[in-house]
């Protein structure tokens, strides 16, 4: 089927897209035609002057003249209406593509008087011929103008060649039956072609709406997979994930910082784990405002990382942490007291796996200091003792 009506059905977005990469697709094809048709009419008015000394004597060549300067005056219409709305910032598509159609369906006509003078003295139909292929294979005309455009060029075709053929002057049966068959295959071409543009475009937006669903759903299930479901925050998998990235990095400071919340047990006891829930999120905020790389480690414990320069930070970033969640104001099981965190750290080089998981036995030897020692503070490990920062 060439010309399904709701098969190409398209909404004013969907339109406004069309039309607008089909100005840029057909464009060009209006501009080539334009800058031939209109040298070619420049040379036949020179040739009719030039034939008749300047003179225009004959009838003839008055018809021809007429025809020809029309048909510039036509060109240098489209053409300085084209530069207009082509340089203009304002879309101005379906402006250009009605140019381009008003071009090409008066080209059609043109071609078809053209032709039909000629027939006084020749069975020449390629001028219209040469129109009518390219009106219908090269610009976007809707049904609703092309059918009724080529019907009248072929009917004004037609009436001048019968005219004909009862005065006496021609025998135009086989001019009017090529015609009508050329005028057949050029309305064939102009609705395969419409329809061809317009499901082409839907389905690249098929196609791209597909695949923008496909990396959604991507995206969806990467953040999944590496993000914790409660918090927001990078879990163990993004983190084995990171390392890699990190050990191939060629960076080798680093520091791994250990955080546990206070008394979480006895929280959950107090208060519920609805609450529990909503209490971990707010120190997942917190800690994701002064380190982006951190992960959820496990019940009410987190894990922060730090590399080169930061990594000489760790210190001021641990204690920073500490009284940050304090700041919260989030109530304690303990009457009257804000919830805390103790934290652990400890600083080195981590080229590979076994170096980090070193860090991370020293930043947990280092936390189950600051909690045996009050907690709500933080402790870097050191190699002859871990000591309170």
């Amino acid at each position: 089927m060439i010309y399904n009506k709701k098969e190409l059905f398209m909404t004013a977005e969907q339109e406004s897209l069309f039309r607008q990469k089909t100005v840029k697709k057909t464009g060009k094809y209006f501009w080539a035609a334009l800058i031939f048709v209109l040298l070619f009419q420049v040379y036949n008015i020179s040739y009719v002057l030039y034939y008749t000394d300047f003179r225009l004597s004959s009838q003839a060549s008055k018809v021809y003249m007429g025809l020809y300067a029309a048909m510039v005056l036509l060109c240098a219409g489209a053409g300085a209406a084209g530069l207009l709305w082509t340089s203009k910032n304002e879309e101005n598509f379906s402006r250009l593509l009605n140019l381009y159609s008003l071009f090409g369906c008066t080209l059609l006509f043109w071609s078809a008087c053209l032709t039909l003078y000629d027939q006084r003295v020749s069975d020449n139909l390629s001028i219209y011929m040469t129109s009518a292929v390219y009106v219908a294979g090269l610009i976007y005309i809707r049904p609703k103008i092309s059918i009724p455009v080529f019907i009248l060029s072929e009917a004004v075709l037609l009436t001048g060649l019968l005219g004909m053929h009862l005065n006496e002057i021609k025998d135009t049966y086989g001019v009017c039956v090529n015609s009508i068959g050329l005028t057949l295959v050029a309305q064939f071409i102009s609705l395969h072609r419409f329809s061809s543009l317009r499901r082409e475009f839907l389905n690249r937006l098929e196609i791209e709406e597909k695949n923008k669903m496909i990396l959604e759903q991507s995206e969806k299930l990467n953040y999944i997979a590496n993000h914790d479901p409660l918090t927001g925050l990078w879990n163990r998998n993004y983190l084995n994930e990171w390392k890699e990235k990190f050990f191939s990095g060629g960076t080798a400071k680093a520091a791994v910082l250990i955080l546990d919340i206070d008394h979480f047990k006895e929280y959950n006891d107090a208060f519920g784990h609805v609450a529990g829930d909503e209490c971990l999120k707010k120190v997942a905020d917190a800690l994701l405002e002064l380190n982006p790389l951190t992960f959820r480690f496990g019940g009410e414990e987190f894990l922060c990382l730090l590399t080169q320069k930061e990594s000489r930070q760790a210190g001021r970033l641990a204690s920073n942490l500490c009284s940050h969640i304090e700041a919260l104001g989030i109530p304690s099981a303990c009457p009257g007291k804000s919830l805390t965190v103790s934290i652990g750290y400890s600083t080195g080089l981590m080229t590979d796996d076994l170096e980090f998981r070193r860090l991370l036995h020293e930043a947990d030897k280092a936390l189950y200091l600051a909690k045996s020692s009050g907690r709500n503070q933080a402790v870097e490990y050191l190699p002859s003792k871990p000591q309170q920062s």
